[in-house]
């Protein structure tokens, strides 16, 4: 019983720390939007030249994220996490002093190598503490240290650059996450929720028989019957429609503010965290939600995937009603409602793709399907750029880039609405392993399936 409630405490704990990760991931982020326009005047660059360093950002995130995905099957993810976050803490250092052009698309390189693997990693991190079951709420509370990041970045970092100049708030993003990565290295802790008993692992015999009935997923299968599935081309189209607005988020929505809206710099920084802050109860209330339905035995498309492609449809028509002749409240009711209901993919896509992929090969698919998704992200913060400095004022810029994010977001929506159905997937996966498994072995043969989760704490 000790052990129990020590092994509880222990996940919750580990809860709390990769939340803190994603807070300052997200104010890593969001530094560059929220420090655009100072630096803009400081160091002459164009909106073609801060739509670059948006996008810079991209140029290895990608790649990162694949690479670190693989080696999270076989590295602990506590070293993982340690070393992206002491990455993170040194790139910001350069940017105290003297600045050009070249260095700041060097740290913001850097930088997304860093955190390419981060959201995937903190994720998979998590879901060794919690079975299939327990996993929204502690998922949910790891999303929001995003949306957290930004809401606490708007205004500190603002308070900053105001009074003492940009340069400070890199400075105090350095010190936060050395704090940070000494904290993980302390407390930090790897989870055991995907290690199988012992008879599990011999029960050979009635696996597939088991997993068929209960929806559990196979032990591994080929990376290409994963690549092919639908419920996970539906999840990246998703998710790669959740970058192209998270993306503009941190990068442009700050400029927006005070370029296309003529707000002033205190009060965008305090807009900026309400259309932020704002997900937060809405995602937290829908992760809830959506755990509720889903213990009550509705399936996982209705519970995840619907409420999943819903989301991106509202967050494209928001986007689209930015573009019409409302009133600048007004459309900062339409930014929030799309950064909000934008970020849910960031909530059920790894929930689904958890129930999907086999244990084994989870890390890897939480970072190919987030690295190749963000690729939205090496595009969209350029684009906007374009369409800001081609119009000829600033706010028509912006409204050409929004409704082009607009009419993108409907159509994947649409199209992964018929794509996701994880039940069905989980079906196919297993039919696939059983069938290569029958191939490869005759007479005695290790199990093709194996169940998810033993355990879970929560």
């Amino acid at each position: 019983m000790l052990k129990e409630s020590n092994r509880r405490w222990r996940a919750w704990v580990v809860v709390v720390l990769v939340f803190l990760f994603m807070l300052i991931n997200f104010a890593d982020k969001a530094v560059i939007g929220l420090a655009a326009v100072p630096m803009m005047h400081d160091l002459g660059l164009t909106p073609g030249q801060l739509g670059l360093v948006g996008s810079s950002f991209f140029v290895l995130f990608s790649i990162s994220g694949i690479v670190f995905g693989f080696v999270a099957n076989r590295v602990k993810t506590k070293w993982l996490l340690a070393i992206l976050s002491a990455v993170w803490a040194l790139v910001q250092f350069p940017l105290v002093g003297a600045v050009s052009f070249p260095l700041l698309i060097a740290c913001r390189v850097l930088l997304g190598a860093g955190e390419g693997p981060a959201y995937a990693l903190a994720i998979h991190a998590t879901y060794k503490w919690f079975d299939n079951s327990r996993r929204s709420i502690p998922t949910a509370i790891v999303q929001q240290g995003a949306n957290m990041g930004m809401l606490v970045a708007g205004p500190c970092l603002t308070w900053l650059m105001i009074h003492y100049d940009w340069h400070a708030a890199f400075l105090a993003l350095g010190i936060v996450g050395a704090i940070w990565t000494t904290l993980w290295l302390v407390f930090g802790a790897e989870g055991t929720v995907d290690e199988p008993s012992g008879q599990e692992a011999a029960d050979a015999s009635s696996c597939i028989a088991s997993a068929r009935a209960s929806a559990q997923v196979p032990a591994r299968v080929p990376y290409r019957a994963l690549m092919s599935d639908p419920t996970l081309v539906g999840i990246f189209l998703l998710s790669f429609a959740g970058f192209l607005v998270l993306s503009l988020c941190f990068t442009w929505f700050p400029a927006y503010l005070r370029l296309g809206l003529g707000y002033s710099a205190t009060d965008a920084g305090w807009l900026f965290s309400l259309i932020v802050g704002a997900a937060i109860p809405a995602s937290l209330v829908m992760s809830w939600f959506s755990q509720y339905l889903f213990s009550k035995g509705v399936s996982s498309r209705a519970s995840r995937g619907f409420v999943t492609s819903g989301a991106i449809a509202l967050t494209g028509i928001a986007f689209l009603l930015t573009t019409t002749d409302i009133s600048a409240p007004l459309k900062i009711v339409c930014l929030t409602l799309g950064a909000g209901f934008g970020q849910l993919i960031f909530l059920f896509g790894p929930l689904m793709i958890g129930e999907v992929t086999p244990p084994a090969q989870r890390g890897a698919w939480l970072a190919i399907n987030n690295s190749v998704a963000t690729l939205a992200g090496f595009v969209a913060p350029a684009l906007m750029g374009l369409f800001v400095g081609a119009a000829h004022s600033r706010a028509p810029g912006f409204e050409h880039g929004f409704l082009f994010l607009g009419s993108v977001l409907v159509v994947a929506s649409v199209a992964a609405f018929w794509l996701i159905h994880p039940e069905r997937s989980m079906r196919r996966l297993c039919d696939i392993a059983a069938s290569r498994n029958s191939r490869e072995y005759s007479d005695v043969s290790p199990p093709a399936c194996m169940p998810d989760e033993v355990t879970g704490a929560g």
